[in-house]
């Protein structure tokens, strides 16, 4: 048995890879938690896994902190993905292509999994990224931004009067209208990141062919509910491009 996890958020969100197959996933927090919980969590888990590949955006000190609770618990060296010059039908585009974030990369080899043709793969998280993939699977660059939450809280830090209005009342929202403050910011900030992957799509549909949106994170709902196209939903887009790693080779 495999364990593929993604630390890329502000959960660890995990799955085991059984013959090929990548099982239901589960989540926990992982900021501020110690290994006795993932002894709870994880090390109940049987078989125990003889692989342990993780994508993690968490930083040096957890990566540090976790490999050694998995080697202790089972004997095994965690491996930690990078992004390469190429794998799985994508060619990666960056510049530097080591330095394209680990869930971004991951990303797009499970929607390349998933997907034939061009591909739009969005990331909604605390910051929100955009990834184009043109038909014959050549990353042509992509965008970090703020999400929804940071973009509210800089409009809440720079302006008091919204401020104040927004945080006294829960946001009222009719259809794609935000019809208080706090419905208002919400909904704008929403709209905004939901034009953007309009925008792009249409870009790409402009140079190459017309893309499928892959989205994935925690608030990727929300978003996708106000793309004017269709989107596909993964909400284990890194753990499926992890199992892809995990049956192919290094990424």
């Amino acid at each position: 048995m495999t364990l593929v996890v993604d630390a890329s958020g502000g959960t660890l969100r995990y799955a085991r890879l059984v013959d090929g197959a990548l099982l239901a996933s589960t989540s926990m927090p992982h900021r501020g938690v110690e290994p006795e919980e993932w002894d709870v969590a994880l090390g109940p888990l049987a078989p125990a896994p003889r692989r342990v590949l993780v994508a993690n955006g968490a930083g040096r000190a957890f990566a540090l902190r976790f490999a050694e609770w998995v080697e202790r618990r089972w004997g095994v060296r965690v491996e930690f993905p990078v992004a390469t010059a190429a794998v799985g039908g994508i060619h990666n585009g960056h510049l530097a292509p080591d330095s394209l974030p680990v869930d971004r990369w991951l990303g797009l080899i499970g929607a390349r999994a998933r997907v034939d043709g061009a591909l739009v793969v969005v990331v909604v998280g605390p910051t929100f990224s955009i990834d184009l993939v043109d038909a014959s699977g050549v990353h042509r660059g992509g965008y970090g931004l703020p999400g929804e939450r940071l973009m509210r809280e800089a409009l809440h830090g720079q302006t008091s009067g919204v401020a104040s209005a927004a945080l006294l009342d829960t946001a009222a929202v009719e259809g794609v209208f935000g019809v208080n403050t706090a419905g208002a910011v919400q909904q704008g900030a929403r709209l905004a990141l939901a034009a953007l992957v309009d925008r792009l799509a249409g870009a790409l549909a402009a140079a190459d062919s017309a893309p499928r949106v892959v989205m994935t994170g925690g608030g990727a709902s929300d978003i996708a509910a106000l793309v004017s196209g269709a989107v596909l939903l993964a909400p284990d887009l890194v753990l499926e491009g992890l199992a892809c790693v995990a049956r192919g080779g290094s990424a």
